[in-house]
């Protein structure tokens, strides 16, 4: 109850943060659907930057418990293990118009996003086939190499192919913001958010099991490479078809689990709706700050994530105990 309260007023404040003053009686009024002065600025433009923040935080944070369930490691989440890179390699595949999907209006992007995020799983289970079955990090440092492969390829097709706009559109996009977000954009993520939680939901047992170890989940009757296959696949496609709109936001994934887990205990299926929520806080109270910190335009969102994610990163770098 508490996290929904403070969920609500944050979104209240993200749509009460711009350069055009609103205060709650002006929201208030249009809630009731009074005719308040410049209205559009709230319901075209800040309401799906609000709500697209909020779901693509609780998308990556979903995708950074499937990770480090996976792997067990607490330095995993799908930007450092090459997803979000992989989703990158496709968006920008996408506007240079190498990859021409004729899909509805809208979908192209995150069609394409997605594509990418399964392209780096595959080169993933490829290069850490091994870690299917054993309790290494094999995995993880074949998804840090991924990274670098799809970084290096999208910076090659930058400076051999884009031209004008397509270069203002990838660096937009690079960045990591919500400048961009529309209701489109807001209703695919949303669909996607439905498909994370409930596979978290459905799949929170075999994940607690997973923890045990790939042994001891072996021994207690549990698939474990077809798990792991499952849980790479779901992150891959909700989170690849989320950053699509987004941008690489790096460190939600790895952060907001572990604030999850100290607050709501380890079990998957608790952690999976109420982690959800911290994420969508987290992120979308990131988005407010960066917009007061460099108004009007603000603070690529990605930025702000990062200059607080490097410090949690080194700190759990430094931690000799296993979040386990």
């Amino acid at each position: 109850m508490i996290l929904t309260a403070v969920s609500i007023c944050v979104i209240v404040a993200g749509l009460l943060t711009g350069t055009f003053a609103f205060g709650l009686g002006d929201l208030w009024e249009i809630v009731l659907g009074e005719e308040v002065e410049n209205a559009s600025i709230i319901l075209d433009l800040r309401f799906p930057r609000v709500l697209l923040a909020f779901l693509t935080g609780a998308v990556l944070a979903q995708g950074g418990f499937y990770m480090q369930t996976l792997i067990k490691n607490p330095l995993a989440d799908p930007y450092i293990m090459g997803l979000t890179a992989g989703a990158g390699f496709g968006v920008n595949l996408f506007i240079l118009g190498i990859l021409p999907l004729p899909v509805a209006a809208g979908l192209g992007l995150p069609l394409s996003a997605a594509l990418g995020g399964i392209l780096s799983l595959l080169l993933v289970l490829f290069m850490g086939f091994g870690s299917l079955k054993q309790d290494n990090a094999k995995l993880l440092i074949a998804g840090v190499a991924v990274s670098a492969i799809f970084m290096a390829l999208t910076s090659f097709l930058i400076y051999l192919l884009a031209q004008g706009d397509e270069v203002r559109q990838i660096v937009f996009w690079t960045f990591g913001n919500f400048g961009k977000a529309n209701w489109p954009a807001v209703q695919v993520v949303f669909l996607l958010l439905i498909v994370s939680s409930l596979f978290g939901w459905l799949f929170s047992r075999p994940m607690d099991v997973l923890l045990l170890g790939d042994q001891q989940a072996h021994g207690l009757g549990l698939g474990v490479r077809n798990a792991k296959l499952m849980i790479l696949l779901v992150t891959a496609i909700c989170v690849g078809g989320t950053v699509a709109f987004s941008g690489p936001i790096g460190f939600v994934g790895m952060m907001v689990p572990h604030f999850s887990r100290s607050l709501f205990g380890s079990a998957h299926r608790s952690n999976m709706l109420l982690g959800g929520l911290l994420g969508g806080v987290f992120l979308l109270a990131c988005d407010i700050v960066s917009q007061w910190l460099m108004p009007p335009a603000g603070l690529p969102v990605g930025i702000a994530t990062a200059i607080l994610g490097v410090p949690f990163f080194l700190y759990l770098l430094g931690r000799k105990d296993s979040f386990l």
